[in-house]
């Protein structure tokens, strides 16, 4: 191409430089930015049993960790026993519990009021406590009746 000197005309070719920088500007954001939306959390799902069996904490070596009460002040009960310190003393039993044990297995169940916020510092609590995986206790879903759904 040929560049045009000394004409005071205007000029009508198209100036791709500045359009070029800014792809090339995107294409960085965008590679840089790709892997960190990667991040994925591994969930195991259990098969669907039909025969699905109630766990019995009593005669049971399992731990199910449950919030009770009001959003405004919830109680953590471990199999029943309610924990001391609350949130402040879970990691300090969990690591307790945990330092024996082979599997390290806490189930979880919360009631429908608890907020989702508070629900996630417990678990992160678990964590930090030495649980590796942690299941979900589900109570079986009403219908608008409020009887269990296929009876």
């Amino acid at each position: 191409m040929a560049m045009k000197t000394g004409t005071s005309g205007v000029n009508s070719d198209i100036n791709v430089t500045p359009f070029v920088d800014i792809c090339l500007v995107l294409l960085i954001i965008f590679m840089v930015v790709t892997p960190l939306l990667s991040r994925t959390l591994d969930v195991s799902v259990p098969p669907k049993a039909d025969n699905a069996s109630v766990i019995d904490v009593a005669t049971s070596d399992q731990m199910i960790l449950t919030i009770k009460g009001p959003a405004e002040s919830p109680r953590l009960l471990l199999n029943r026993e309610e924990i001391v310190g609350g949130l402040d003393g879970l990691r300090e039993r969990m690591a307790e519990l945990m330092k024996g044990r082979r599997e390290k297995v806490v189930f979880f169940q919360s009631d429908n009021e608890i907020s989702y916020d508070y629900v996630v510092k417990v678990m992160d609590e678990m964590r930090g406590g030495g649980v590796e995986k942690i299941g979900l206790v589900t109570d079986e879903a009403l219908d608008a009746t409020g009887t269990a759904a296929g009876q």
